[in-house]
């Protein structure tokens, strides 16, 4: 391809610099393959960034801001219901289909070690958004009958919520929770 007589100034350009064709660096660009790969690379790279500013931008951050004082209490409420909880039958009663925007019927039962119905002085229920602290609240529940309290009871969104019945008893307060799923509308 090159004349032994040629000087190195006379030879073709790509010859001298060991240069591909300059139409095959083109080709390179436009092969699917190539494109493919860097395309998901983009992709990969797209979506980890999208990621990491959802994160931050929405991240709720602490449910409560008072975190470790409730834990404390729940710990104490824990010990207490351990040590005089299992003198009391309770039963909380909450509808299997309970669904989102629609008042449901909330119902807490508690008898004595002989089968009295528990007197309180208060029965609370609260209701915990574990996701979202700004959802969550408390109703009082009346008494319908001896030892029998209700409360008519809206959820605002669906999912699983906590709940804690609060029963203060003289000078002393105890709490049942349960963990219910709620419906979407």
């Amino acid at each position: 391809m090159h004349n032994p007589t040629m000087t190195v100034d006379e030879r073709p350009r790509m010859e001298r610099e060991g240069d591909q064709h300059p139409s095959a660096r083109r080709w390179t660009w436009k092969n699917p393959w190539v494109i493919g790969w860097i395309s998901a690379v983009a992709v990969v790279l797209g979506v980890n960034i999208t990621m990491v500013v959802l994160a931050i931008t929405t991240n709720p951050g602490l449910i409560r801001g008072d975190y470790y004082e409730r834990g404390r209490d729940v710990e104490r409420t824990i010990q207490t219901r351990l040590a005089e909880g299992p003198q009391w039958t309770i039963q909380i009663d909450t509808p299997a289909d309970i669904r989102a925007e629609t008042a449901s019927r909330v119902r807490f039962a508690a008898v004595d070690q002989v089968g009295q119905p528990v007197r309180a002085e208060q029965v609370r229920y609260y209701v915990y958004r574990p996701s979202d602290a700004a959802r969550d609240f408390s109703l009082p529940m009346t008494q319908v009958g001896p030892g029998l309290f209700e409360a008519q009871v809206t959820f605002p969104l669906g999912g699983i919520w906590d709940t804690l019945v609060s029963v203060r008893h003289g000078d002393e307060e105890h709490s049942f929770a349960e963990r219910i799923s709620v419906l979407h509308p």
